[in-house]
């Protein structure tokens, strides 16, 4: 029934139209299967393609990139009709003089804000990975995605060097497990840019006696880099590496500041299949076995028997619940805060209360909300792929968030994504620096503890 009312306004438009326009219209809704359906098989998730190029697409008037971009070839539904195209070779992918569409596919932040508004319930997002599927099959990946597998093939991690091995010279401290955790605090590469949370959440967990490690020597890239571009391969040897140290913990509670890494580490894992792979394994008790066992291990690792795994904002609700925690005053410079929502937490995690429930602990703060926030939250630019295909309308994305975040008059923006963090950064006039800070949620509770 909740699904019923997004198409509600249609039902006037239809209506009220001519009658042969009705007819029309039925008509070809009924034989889109016949005139629209290739012959033969694809990835691309074609019946939802063709579902959002029939669409109305209310979702183009609240599209992050569009509105940066501020043109409607870079709409979702424009979008999965080009991705259509290309698929069933209407629009040739091999030709060079097609890179552009090709290039299309891969300039979206992936903030699924799309799915608010969608009749369907689905998100361009997945139908556009659907697409990239298909083009990497044909060897059609761009350069600038072939460039961030090399780094994750050659690194572990999304930069050109191991991030986590910077530990030392960032003052992080690296705590290796003796396999009996309670918790295993998964620090992602991007966070390891943002020393200062890291060091935050650090001294948290000592702060409240909790055993847990971090074991940075060891340590890759979730693969969340990997999935958006859709190279499966890389993702399986990320995987698994992950996968086995968490499980080398003991710890019963996975945590992570990065809202990517903890989709990425349960439902993305899980929907693409990633550890039904024969993949060869460092650890022996797995490396060996036969493909149904070590599918059967795999699954109780991580979904069936395994740990929990929730982001850092969820786990220190539950401590403030179990008045574990107390927080105190913050200074006065950071009395009067506003809310950036990760789009990767609001809507792929579906947790916005955590952040306000949290800050409601403090006694002096007050909370100034932008006009776009929880679900329907605007993106930083700086997820999915586009600040690699075209990123000025990564920038201009977080030009307008920032825009937005100052109309509340908080100086302050709170956030709880190192991704966002990075994003955002991009959004601030040089001029304005010193005067607008972007803080995580982490490094303002140390302050108030």
């Amino acid at each position: 029934m909740e699904e019923l009312k997004k198409y509600k306004w249609m039902i006037p438009l239809i209506s009220g139209a001519e009658r042969n326009t009705r007819r029309k219209l039925l008509k070809n809704l009924r034989k889109k299967k016949d005139r629209f359906y290739p012959e033969g098989g694809f990835n691309a998730d074609i019946k939802n393609l063709i579902n959002c190029m029939l669409c109305p697409n209310m979702c183009r008037f609240d599209c992050n990139t569009l509105q940066a971009a501020k043109t409607e070839v870079i709409s979702p539904a424009y979008k999965a009709r080009i991705g259509y195209y290309l698929t069933v070779g209407k629009i040739d992918p091999s030709d060079p003089e097609n890179k552009e569409f090709v290039d299309l596919m891969y300039k979206c932040s992936n903030c699924e804000n799309c799915k608010i508004w969608c009749p369907f319930d689905f998100s361009v997002v997945s139908l556009l990975e659907t697409v990239r599927d298909d083009l990497n099959e044909k060897g059609l990946m761009p350069d600038y995605c072939e460039k961030q597998i090399d780094k994750l093939k050659e690194t572990g991690t999304i930069e050109d060097y191991n991030i986590f091995k910077t530990y030392e010279e960032k003052g992080i401290e690296n705590i290796e497990t003796d396999g009996n955790d309670d918790v295993f605090y998964y620090i992602g590469c991007e966070m390891m840019k943002f020393p200062k949370v890291v060091q935050a959440n650090i001294e948290l967990l000592k702060k409240l006696g909790i055993k847990f490690s971090t074991n940075l020597d060891k340590r890759v890239c979730c693969g969340s880099p990997a999935l958006n571009i859709r190279d499966l391969d890389t993702i399986t040897s990320l995987a698994s590496k992950s996968v086995d140290l968490i499980r080398k913990s003991g710890a019963k509670l996975v945590i992570s500041g990065c809202p990517g890494c903890v989709r990425t580490l349960t439902e993305r894992y899980q929907k693409n299949h990633i550890l039904e792979e024969k993949v060869e394994h460092e650890d022996e008790e797995i490396r060996g076995k036969d493909v149904t066992e070590e599918e059967e291990q795999f699954s109780r690792i991580l979904y069936d028997e395994g740990p929990e795994v929730i982001h850092i904002v969820e786990y220190i609700e539950r401590l403030l619940e179990e008045e574990k925690l107390m927080l105190h005053e913050v200074p006065k410079k950071y009395e009067t805060v506003t809310i950036h929502d990760p789009c990767l937490l609001a809507r792929n995690l579906s947790n916005t209360s955590s952040i306000r429930k949290i800050l409601g602990h403090i006694p002096n703060l007050t909370i100034k909300e932008p006009i776009y926030n929880k679900e329907f939250t605007h993106c930083c630019g700086w997820s999915g792929t586009v600040h690699w295909a075209d990123r000025d309308i990564a920038i201009k994305e977080s030009e307008n968030r920032i825009s937005e975040l100052k109309e509340t008059g908080a100086n302050i923006i709170v956030t709880a994504c190192p991704e966002c963090e990075l994003g955002l950064a991009y959004g601030i006039d040089e001029n304005e620096k010193d005067t607008i800070e972007i803080i995580d949620l982490s490094e303002l509770l140390i302050k108030a503890i």
